[in-house]
């Protein structure tokens, strides 16, 4: 029997809304006369009210808006009695007369039943939906041969040889699924660079397979961490292309978004439940609010919907509940009740942004909102994992600030710190492919979910770990110098394994751990290369074990210290970019890092060679400098689009504050022949404690700054008077930052506060104050409630991906 189309379940739904009027009607008279000739309850009474409720939220959703009238009248004048002792006769009088007038209302709508039921609906038989997939390939005749390949399969295939084309060509639209190659003739990782910046646009939920002949570890991290949802290599074996095609597009898991709508009224659920369905939406209906929690963590909604009047609790304490929980501060909540008064009650924002809808609700203006707050939400889940170390805080970090961790750690390694030994760990679910086919991406995402908890509960002070994502997760490890390796590394492997890793019914989950000691002479990309090898031969030699594999061997240090001279000599510098970004608008200003690099991408830090510099004739970062600003300004003027006009550089340099007036000469003049166009594009950031020895130095700088129409940054401001009083003594400042450590939950105190609130005051604005180091959502949250929305986080790439990465 063919399933019953969207309109036949909506009349379905109307003639059972219309048959449970009467007695609807019927439980309203009997109240009313138990009240006006037994006895005056206060509890009949407010349940008379919430009938009347209801019916003036449903009445004009089935397209009978004089139910919903007189029924709101009715409401009011309950509403107006239940402080009372009794009515007088006057009162009751308009009580008798609210209710004839709805039982001429319901007796309306009754009689519409039997033309219902005459008028049968034509069966409709839904066309097969015909997906569209977007092929982004510049290789012509590997494009032909998608698409003639896709249509066979049935899907619809459209060509774009480059990403720029498909961003003109399909404004308006959207595909329903992605497939994208990483390298184009703009550059080798041009895919993944244009990824990060259309990921929001492309679709909340629009899947994106990348396609690369590269096959490393570090190709596909890069792709993952741009937003790709699966990486396959080149040739592209067509069978596993097909099998993940169906996975992506038919599987209601992982392409729809969830929402959960809580409301005691079950013909309206149904109602909702079928508008949600219709327009795309994976719907959960729960009538019982005290479940909320319970539902929540079992569904795992992307947004919610609340009534406001409901039997034992409001929506506004649902809300409050909700938002004291770190792992749904970002989930959208929607309002919707038929009392005009609860608007007023529900005017405060959470991060994840609230909406309020009166009852009848419009169908078409709810949807567009809704989708509009789906949208908002993951940007700012994007912004979130940017600027914070983790998103519980009792959680794994996140990757950028993982990933941030070990180059620091590989950059800081040398041969003669002898007291700790570090390990990079990579474990990964076994048998991960067939697993998913068997219990489905729903049951797959949830195991993942419970791993991440146990593992971070593993981890001691000073390891760390992150999701890598496709049940795999990497781990940052020491112990002290001297311990068998094989046997801590055996341990950590038996504390991440657990009975209870089982799919229902009765799958076991086992693990496999891939293990390398790290030294000074790997990088960030052969360490994760080398760590993944070493986990996919555990899992090729039958799973469920270890592979621990050492690192080669360091070289003296003389010799780095030689190869860093060398580089110097080179002039081997790069600028990397970290991004401070509000939260609210997704402005984002770049602090641009000088690191030194060879030719095999190895990353010195500034702590590493700063002291290596040469001397020249004023001070050995005289050079340094003026090379960073030239460079900051180049990236700047060569960004193209939205971002060439809208971004900004902090330029960050290492002369004493005595010798920085001459280089802003040098500035204005390579700003100039830039032809950068705006105000505010270049910043010029300063160290606190720097500018507190020589505040008249830093008072003549900061006019000059101004007067070429740039910023002037103060940061690692502490909680002290004496930084609130340098503020004040600097005059206008646009921005400061506070110091990292500041962060932390345990610095969240009555003292912290209050410095906020001195600092607020002495810049006339809380936009100017930037927070540094944030520990986790919970602890952005704090510093949201007291009006900052400016976060710096950990996200650190080259210009071309990150000064490019639009929030």
């Amino acid at each position: 029997m063919a399933e019953a189309s969207p309109g036949q379940k909506l009349q379905e739904l109307k003639i059972r809304y219309i048959a449970g009027l009467p007695d609807r009607m019927d439980e309203l008279r009997d109240s009313w006369n138990r009240l006006q000739y037994v006895s005056w309850d206060p509890k009949a009474l407010a349940f008379m009210s919430q009938c009347a409720h209801k019916l003036s939220g449903s009445g004009a959703t089935f397209q009978f808006p004089d139910i919903t009238n007189t029924s709101r009248v009715l409401e009011q004048h309950l509403l107006a009695l239940l402080e009372k002792p009794d009515a007088s006769a006057a009162e009751r009088g308009q009580v008798d007369h609210a209710l004839k007038a709805l039982e001429q209302a319901i007796a309306q709508a009754t009689t519409s039943e039997s033309e219902l039921v005459a008028t049968e609906p034509k069966p409709v038989v839904e066309e097969k939906r015909q997906h569209r997939i977007a092929i982004i390939e510049d290789d012509t005749n590997q494009a032909e041969h998608l698409k003639n390949w896709l249509e066979q399969q049935g899907y619809s295939g459209e060509i774009f040889d480059n990403p720029y084309a498909y961003s003109q060509r399909t404004e308006g639209q959207q595909h329903h699924l992605i497939l994208l190659d990483i390298s184009f003739p703009k550059g080798a990782l041009e895919g993944i660079a244009w990824l990060e910046r259309m990921k929001s646009r492309i679709g909340t939920h629009t899947p994106v397979i990348m396609m690369s002949a590269r096959s490393d570890m570090v190709a596909r991290m890069r792709a993952l961490r741009a937003g790709a949802d699966l990486y396959l290599t080149k040739p592209i074996d067509m069978g596993v292309l097909e099998k993940r095609i169906q996975q992506l597009l038919k599987s209601p898991e992982t392409t729809r978004p969830r929402v959960l709508w809580v409301d005691d009224d079950a013909d309206l659920l149904t109602y909702y439940n079928i508008m949600l369905t219709n327009a795309g939406y994976e719907v959960e209906t729960l009538s019982q609010p005290v479940r909320i929690l319970e539902q929540i963590e079992k569904f795992q909604p992307d947004a919610i919907v609340l009534d406001h009047e409901m039997p034992g609790c409001q929506g506004a304490e649902l809300a409050q509940l909700l938002r004291q929980d770190a792992r749904y501060m970002t989930i959208p909540l929607l309002f919707v009740s038929a009392a005009p008064e609860a608007r007023a009650l529900l005017e405060q924002q959470s991060i994840g942004g609230n909406e309020f809808f009166s009852k009848p609700l419009d169908d078409k203006k709810f949807l567009k909102a809704l989708h509009q707050h789906l949208t908002k939400a993951q940007l700012i889940a994007t912004r979130i994992n940017l600027v914070s170390q983790r998103r519980e805080s009792l959680g794994l970090q996140n990757l950028d600030y993982f990933l941030a961790g070990l180059g620091d750690l590989l950059t800081t390694l040398t041969n003669k710190q002898q007291g700790q030994s570090y390990y990079l760990a990579q474990a990964s679910i076994d048998r991960q492919d067939f697993l998913r086919a068997q219990h489905g991406a729903r049951a797959m995402a949830r195991l993942n979910t419970r791993m991440e908890k146990h593992f971070a509960q593993q981890l001691t002070a000073g390891n760390s770990g992150c999701a890598l994502g496709d049940g795999s997760f990497l781990f940052l490890l020491s112990t002290p110098a001297g311990t068998d390796g094989q046997a801590f590394l055996e341990h950590f492997h038996t504390s991440l394994s657990t009975p209870d890793w089982v799919l229902e019914p009765s799958t076991p989950v086992t693990l496999s751990l891939g293990a390398l000691t790290l030294n000074h002479s790997l990088d960030e990309d052969s360490a994760l290369l080398e760590v993944e090898k070493a986990c996919t031969e555990a899992m090729d030699k039958g799973g469920n074990r270890i592979l621990w594999q050492q690192a080669p061997e360091p070289s003296p240090e003389v010799k780095v210290d030689n190869r860093i001279r060398e580089l110097i000599e080179a002039r081997s510098f790069k600028l990397h970019y970290q991004p401070i970004v509000n939260m609210e608008t997704g402005d984002t200003l770049f602090e641009a890092l000088v690191r030194l690099v060879d030719e095999n991408n190895v990353v010195y830090l500034p702590g590493q060679f700063l002291d290596q510099l040469p001397e020249d004739n004023r001070n050995p970062f005289h050079d340094l400098d003026r090379w960073v600003i030239q460079h900051a300004v180049q990236d700047l003027a060569q960004l193209t689009g939205k971002a060439s006009a809208s971004h900004s550089v902090s330029v960050k340099l290492s002369s004493p504050m005595a010798d920085i007036e001459p280089l802003l000469s040098l500035l204005s003049s390579t700003m100039r022949d830039a032809r950068l166009k705006g105000k505010l594009r270049i910043y010029l950031a300063l160290s606190g404690s720097g500018v507190i020895k020589d505040v008249a130095k830093a008072k003549k700088i900061r006019q000059l700054v101004q007067n070429m129409d740039c910023g002037l940054v103060i940061e690692h401001l502490d909680i002290s008077p004496a930084s609130v009083e340098l503020i004040k003594e600097l005059g206008a400042v646009d921005l400061v930052k506070l110091a990292p450590a500041l962060g932390a939950h345990d610095k969240q105190t009555l003292a912290l506060d209050q410095f906020l609130q001195q600092l607020k005051s002495t810049l006339n604005s809380s936009e100017k104050i930037v927070v540094t180091g944030v520990e986790d959502t919970k602890a952005l949250t704090w510093f949201w409630e007291r009006g900052i929305r400016n976060f710096q986080g950990y996200f650190i790439q080259e210009p071309n991906l990150a000064m490019n990465y639009e929030l």
